[in-house]
């Protein structure tokens, strides 16, 4: 199921944004406008529920997702929200040395290439999360927009 969660929100680039917080910055880096949210996340998650439970295994939740796929709104936030704390406990194993980076970089260099092996070999979503999570402070809590060049400290005693 979490393969169909993720497939639903890798083709709903869209919705994706509206869920994961679209950021004014990214919208003004790629040209385009942000994504607003128009209507509750809720309505998100019910669109996900019929995408990842109209083709289950279990008949009893096909035929729930067909017959009211609201009932599954809460456990489409329930799994989003561990896939939130697992790719954060992920991201501690890079620490500051992935901040920031994307999927392509990090895989780019031997020691952190060794680390996303690691990592995907436990979480194998992790990439994909990375990709739409990792620059927003509110799912990645490594990374910061500070300019590693930027030496606050010396700053404050200056004042």
């Amino acid at each position: 199921r979490t393969d169909r969660l993720i497939e639903w929100c890798r083709t709903h680039k869209s919705e994706r944004k509206k869920l994961f917080s679209d950021s004014t910055q990214d919208a003004r880096e790629e040209g385009r406008s942000k994504q607003q949210l128009r209507h509750g996340k809720n309505q998100i998650y019910v669109e996900m529920a019929k995408a990842i439970f109209l083709h289950d295994e279990t008949e009893e939740f096909r035929l729930l997702a067909q017959a009211n796929p609201g009932v599954f709104a809460s456990s489409i936030w329930s799994r989003l929200d561990v896939l939130k704390s697992k790719y954060q406990k992920q991201n501690a194993l890079l620490g500051q040395t992935g901040a920031g980076r994307t999927y392509e970089e990090l895989i780019s260099g031997e020691r952190t290439r060794n680390i996303i092996d690691t990592i995907q070999k436990e979480f194998p979503w992790w990439a994909d999360l990375h990709g739409w999570w990792r620059t927003n402070p509110a799912y990645n809590n490594t990374w910061s927009s500070a300019d590693s060049g930027q030496n606050f400290s010396v700053r404050a005693v200056e004042l």
